[in-house]
């Protein structure tokens, strides 16, 4: 975690004094540099977040009636931050085209009108995902996005597991690893990925266990 926070500081400084300097000569460049020590800052937000979250622990009396999980607000964040550069350097090619009309301007001006539409609607998808809500966990089962719940007498095997993406370069070295949210709903096996969440996985594991428990007791069968 150190190591990561230390990382993104020493990046997101040299993203600002490049940002400072190039305002002297060029202000949409160095906008793109200060939009990247703004994603730095997001960056060791979200490592700080990470490891001291890891340390919350969730119980039968102080867990709410239903818990939502959306969209981790810092990654959606560090995502439309990101596209915003692609879409100022499409607006500044846009600006400084040589409107003359033949038909490479007309081509260029599609092309750049494209790529920067492009990521336009991509920055409002990532704005939208913010408050969207994923998966909610009740006592009475698991519901997805807006699909039919599942209920707890249909659900088994409910757990979170670990995938390990093994490739020729990394079967000796460090392989990525990924997070998902597996159960069995009627013999259909059920698998979301969650790293990308406001949810550690340790967390989401304690709600199943904890809803589990309550729909036991409910007598709800």
């Amino acid at each position: 975690m150190k190591f990561g926070i230390i990382f993104y500081a020493i990046l997101g400084i040299l993203a600002f004094l490049i940002g400072v300097y190039l305002l002297q000569y060029f202000i949409p460049l160095s906008l793109i540099f200060f939009i990247g020590t703004f994603i730095n800052g997001v960056f060791i937000h979200r490592e700080y977040s990470i490891h001291k979250n890891e340390k919350i622990e969730y119980h039968e009396n102080t867990l709410p009636e239903e818990v939502v999980i959306k969209y981790s607000r810092s990654g959606r964040i560090i995502a439309a931050a990101t596209y915003s550069i692609f879409m100022i350097l499409g607006s500044f090619f846009l600006f400084f085209l040589n409107f003359r009309l033949n038909a490479t301007a007309i081509v260029a001006l599609i092309i750049l009108s494209a790529f920067t539409g492009y990521f336009i609607f991509k920055i409002i998808t990532e704005i939208k995902k913010i408050s969207q809500i994923i998966i909610s966990i009740n006592e009475k089962g698991i519901q997805i996005k807006n699909n039919p719940i599942y209920s707890w007498n249909d659900i088994q095997l409910e757990k979170i597991t670990v995938k390990r993406l093994v490739t020729r370069e990394s079967r000796h070295d460090y392989q990525p690893e990924s997070n998902y949210l597996y159960f069995f709903h009627n013999n259909e096996k059920i698998e979301i990925n969650i790293d990308d969440f406001d949810i550690t996985d340790y967390q989401l594991a304690q709600v199943l266990k904890i809803f589990r428990a309550r729909h036991h007791h409910s007598g709800s069968f």
